[in-house]
């Protein structure tokens, strides 16, 4: 049991113990009530895809309490209040940016097909037929050389591969009086190198010249033909990025249900901080 002397020396303790003196140690006192107040744990979705950060909402309390000073528990909760309000505020505009991009994304699916690419596959797809010409042109020049021979399925040289098999097909193809068989034997890839060999020479391409000769005019219209395929894949870009900016044009704004939703609600959030504030500095004695 406490004695009476014990009770008047806790007393007289009591007294000494006068709290923080400073501005700022009575700021930081007047923020304690309120740095884990009533309204955090229920105010804060704390997971799921609406997720937030409860850090960033103590920073936008602090940042109040510092600018609008309370100085009892009333107020402190008037603070908190505004807070709440801000961070309900700042959902807003959440919503109308989610919004927008729910409605951009729905306009998308309707105006696209799901087969169509968008500009980061288009620029993949062009890099990769620019190689293709990059092949064709050096290819190219080691035939107008000379270098190629044609007496072995694959040649090397200058850096390169060719597969001269590959080569033969594509002269092949071209015959125009191709009998049914060799047709099928070439469409099937069934010919060997040495029956490649043997059509091209019934076909008239006896030396390395003749084969040289008309593999150059081959791969140079495959090189025209690759150009235009890369023109067609920019064009595609440009129509990619003009489709973007119209669509962003036309899904700039939320649908009409939203919009009204959204805009009562911000009024009413606008509303209550505003009538906050004017209470705080009523307590305080600035109205």
């Amino acid at each position: 049991m406490t004695s009476h002397k014990q009770i008047q020396a806790n007393q007289a303790n009591a007294q000494l113990s006068t709290g923080p003196i400073t501005l700022h140690g009575k700021t930081m006192v007047a923020a304690n009530a309120i740095r884990h107040g009533i309204f955090t744990k229920d105010l804060i979705i704390a997971s799921g895809a609406g997720q937030e950060s409860l850090i960033e909402y103590e920073e936008l309390l602090e940042n109040l309490v510092i600018c609008l000073s309370p100085r009892n528990q009333i107020e402190n909760l008037i603070v908190e209040k505004i807070a709440v309000d801000f961070w309900r505020l700042r959902r807003t505009i959440r919503f109308e940016a989610g919004s927008i991009t729910k409605q951009i994304e729905e306009m998308l699916r309707s105006r696209y097909s799901y087969e169509l690419k968008d500009n980061a596959g288009l620029d993949r797809e062009i890099r990769y037929v620019k190689e293709k010409i990059e092949w064709n042109s050096a290819y190219l020049k080691c035939l107008e050389r000379r270098q190629v021979t044609f007496d072995k399925p694959m040649w090397k040289g200058e850096e390169l591969e060719s597969d001269i098999l590959d080569d033969f097909y594509r002269i092949a193809r071209s015959f125009p009086d191709l009998t049914k068989s060799e047709r099928s034997l070439i469409s099937e890839g069934m010919l060997a190198f040495a029956d490649a060999s043997r059509l091209l020479l019934k076909h008239g391409f006896s030396t390395s010249e003749e084969i040289s000769t008309r593999l150059i005019e081959i791969y140079s219209m495959e090189n025209e033909r690759l150009e235009n395929e890369i023109e067609t894949l920019e064009n595609k870009k440009i129509a990619n990025s003009e489709e973007d900016r119209r669509n962003s044009l036309m899904g700039s704004i939320p649908s009409e249900e939203n919009v009204d939703k959204a805009l009562k609600y911000e009024r009413s959030i606008q509303k209550s901080i505003f009538q906050n504030l004017i209470m705080l500095k009523k307590l305080q004695g600035s109205f």
